[in-house]
């Protein structure tokens, strides 16, 4: 299990400020070599890049990858529109990923997604297509949102009453919808500072992003069957909030993708398996961007 001690300063190698969709403002974070193959990290719901924190600060990866993180609109250090449709419209997190991968010259990155970004670089690919791109990696992702998701994706957690208080306009029922969540993240508790770390950034976030974001009815699966991009799945059995059946349902469609269940952890296996999850997405972007091997 990864551990965050905020007693030691952790900072990116450079930070960037980028316009996406609508004109909002992007925090953009650079982290390892800046001459390796990019790997471009989007977070999940109610997250910020910190949640990441595990592979930017991984010898493995840094050593040998250029690895970018950024904050969604209205999440962590980017803009925080304060209306729904800032939020309701696939177009704009499409117009968001490309104008990092364009503005920072990412030369054909493998994004790395983790749960509801599974469907936003859906919105990306559905916009933009594969050709800039050169791998996926969905990491306890789902592949489709609103009511199609609830239906066969979405795990117990969301749909309990305790977690409703993420839509309430009180800060105390937000803070005890958020805290039942995020203790729902691992099967095992998080150590304190990173608890701290994850509810404050979740607290960040608008109500009109939290009630807005996941309500769209896709399903991506169509499109990721009709795609010829490299994929790996990475999920964790018990997985409470994005159940496996999303990694399988895609399985279903690309047979040929490359999936990894994990026999213990919940929905942050690249946090509570960390250096298992390190190097196999470093094995997995050597073989997409056809390197030397990795000595694992």
């Amino acid at each position: 299990m990864y551990s965050i001690d905020l007693t030691q300063s952790i900072s990116p190698r450079t930070r960037h400020k980028v316009r996406g969709g609508q004109g909002v403002t992007l925090s953009v974070q650079e982290w390892g070599i800046p001459n390796g193959q990019p790997l471009l990290f989007v977070h999940a719901y109610a997250m910020s890049h910190l949640g990441w924190l595990p592979q930017v600060t991984s010898d493995l990866l840094t050593e040998r990858f250029r690895l970018i993180t950024f904050d969604h609109r209205g999440h962590g250090e980017s803009d925080k529109p304060a209306i729904p449709e800032a939020y309701n419209h696939g177009e704009l997190f499409a117009e968001d990923l490309n104008a990092i991968i364009t503005q920072l010259k990412l030369t054909k990155p493998i994004l790395v997604a983790w749960s509801m970004s599974g469907a936003l670089i859906g919105d990306y690919l559905t916009k933009y297509g594969e050709d800039n791109v050169s791998g996926v990696v969905l990491v306890a992702a789902a592949n489709k949102l609103g009511t199609p998701m609830f239906q066969t994706q979405a795990g117990d957690v969301f749909v309990r009453s305790q977690a409703q208080g993420i839509y309430a306009e009180s800060i105390y029922d937000q803070i005890v919808a958020f805290n039942f969540i995020n203790r729902a993240l691992t099967t095992n508790p998080v150590n304190s500072d990173a608890r701290e770390v994850i509810s404050a950034t979740s607290m960040l976030t608008p109500l009109a992003m939290r009630t807005t974001i996941l309500m769209r009815d896709i399903d991506y699966l169509p499109l990721y069957q009709g795609m010829q991009i490299p994929i790996l799945l990475v999920h964790a059995q018990d997985d409470r909030i994005v159940l496996p059946a999303a990694s399988e349902e895609l399985l279903a469609v690309r047979p040929d993708a490359k999936y990894v269940l994990y026999e213990s952890g919940g929905h942050a296996p690249h946090w509570e398996n960390a250096d298992r999850f390190d190097r196999e997405l470093a094995e997995f972007a050597r073989r997409v961007f056809d390197d030397s091997p990795i000595r694992l």
